[in-house]
């Protein structure tokens, strides 16, 4: 799985994260194209369907969703959830840039946090 993606990514895990854990029941699960494209229009700014169902289509290839067809329709899962991907994205983040030390992570981490 590859770690990296851009802003309409980020935004399209993130509405399907929240659709996931805003879900009562989990193994009934089905969100579609339409079901992302509501939950980012009304969060972020406008985004047309077919730009929306080409990115999460990039996502399955890139592993971060998983896709089924149900009838006619797809329909989208996460393959980690929003926490998993955290980790993952610190851990790379430690690696990347400071040698694999979460200390210097850490640190720097704190630092920004008393700018703010």
């Amino acid at each position: 799985m590859k770690t990296s993606h851009g802003t309409l990514e980020n935004e399209i895990m993130n509405a399907i994260w929240s659709l996931e854990e805003n879900s009562e029941d989990v193994d009934s699960l089905n969100i579609s194209v339409g079901d992302v494209v509501e939950y980012i229009n009304s969060n972020f700014t406008a985004k047309a369907y077919t730009t929306v169902k080409t990115v999460m289509d990039r996502l399955v290839d890139k592993e971060y969703l998983e896709r089924i067809k149900i009838g006619k329709k797809f329909y989208y899962t996460s393959t980690s959830s929003r926490s998993e991907s955290a980790q993952t994205a610190i851990k790379k983040l430690a690696r990347q840039y400071f040698n694999n030390d979460m200390h210097s992570l850490l640190k720097a981490l704190e630092k920004e946090c008393l700018k703010n």
